[in-house]
């Protein structure tokens, strides 16, 4: 019997226009396109950044493109304004995922959309830390996926280049930079802008939908 026989026509077309879209795909992302099966993780968070599940596959092939070719503060504005049109459903996303701190949540939205970005940012970190009870940025916690799981999630996003998870010094760190450290010892204190609000909430949103795959 013929594939052609048992697969609608409807489904037919379907499938001719994704082979189409990937082609196009391949065609317009040749490097982009073998980064988003295994590098892409890696590249947003060298910048500080995690990528909404909400995406489009090309957004993200866009936006890695854009990195790759040195215009990170172009593809930095592209993930801010992804972020921007999704802050509502992300906010669902999270107060329905986190339950149980789904008031702090609503504050810390509350805080950024007023645009009190010290407070939304601290918060959206901390709620972030919270879901690997207070371990998340610990060596020991790292040690510890390590020996269980040497493909896990988090060692993908927490690298040696990410900052978010650097020591902060007062003395060389860069001032404004999303460095958990600094910020909450209250060492750092020129991180409230709006980029490392919507970094902090995309950390948090990342690993949230993730939660399942945390060790306790």
């Amino acid at each position: 019997m013929k594939s052609d026989n048992i697969i609608s026509p409807e489904l037919q077309k379907t499938l001719a226009k994704l082979s189409d879209v990937l082609k196009r795909f391949k065609r317009e992302y040749p490097d982009e396109m073998d980064m988003i099966f295994k590098d892409h993780d890696q590249l947003f968070a060298e910048y500080g950044w995690y990528i909404y599940n909400g995406c489009t596959v090309e957004q993200v092939l866009i936006i890695l493109k854009l990195f790759n070719q040195s215009e990170s503060e172009l593809a930095q504005e592209t993930i801010k304004e992804i972020f921007h049109e999704n802050l509502d459903e992300i906010e669902s996303d999270l107060t329905r995922i986190i339950s149980e701190s789904s008031h702090i949540i609503k504050e810390a939205f509350i805080c950024h959309n007023r645009q009190l970005y010290y407070a939304s940012t601290i918060l959206f970190l901390s709620l972030a830390d919270g879901l690997a009870n207070g371990k998340l940025f610990t060596k020991s916690y790292f040690d510890k996926i390590k020996k269980k799981n040497n493909t896990h999630f988090l060692l993908d996003i927490f690298t040696d280049k990410n900052p978010v998870n650097q020591k902060f010094n007062p003395k060389s760190s860069p001032k404004s930079e999303l460095m958990r450290h600094g910020i909450m010892h209250g060492i750092s204190n020129q991180y409230g802008n709006e980029t490392n609000s919507l970094k902090a909430l995309s950390l948090l949103h990342y690993i949230s939908i993730r939660r399942y795959k945390l060790l306790k």
